[in-house]
């Protein structure tokens, strides 16, 4: 009768030694990493960081943000550093981000938005939510 409490108190033991194990990594996980916010100034840092990686002399002129659902786009205009200083001279620009964990990853629309259905709809091989669609046609 002993060795079957003393298994039943192991096996316990063992059972919530696991489950403290399972719910620490998991808020370890949460913790390392984790998620970036979709906010204008994070989102447009990184529109900036893109627009230096297309040349060196590019400036990022903000105008909006919009997300939904882990994906992120930037408007604005991209246009020159020496720019004059009564506006903003360059091409209306959107940039298309997707979050992976901390990351805001710049995306292709070629990639994520999808063939176009004869509709005029949302595409079914869209990655870009569906919100976010209307970026598509203006790139």
């Amino acid at each position: 009768m002993h060795r079957a409490f003393a298994v039943g108190v192991v096996s316990l033991f063992a059972v919530g030694t696991l489950a403290a194990c399972s719910s620490s990594s998991e808020s370890d996980e949460a913790q390392v990493g984790g998620m970036t916010e979709c906010s204008e100034s994070i989102i447009n840092a990184e529109a900036e960081k893109v627009a230096l990686e297309m040349g060196s002399d590019n400036q990022w002129y903000p105008d909006s943000v919009t997300c939904s659902n882990g994906w992120a786009v930037a408007t604005g205009i991209l246009g020159a550093k020496d720019a004059p200083a009564d506006g903003p001279q360059g091409a209306p620009t959107s940039f298309i981000f997707e979050q992976e964990g901390q990351f805001w990853v710049p995306k292709d629309g070629a990639d994520v938005c999808g063939t176009p259905p004869a509709d005029g709809g949302y595409p079914d091989d869209a990655t870009i939510p569906a919100p976010l669609y209307q970026t598509c046609l203006l790139i």
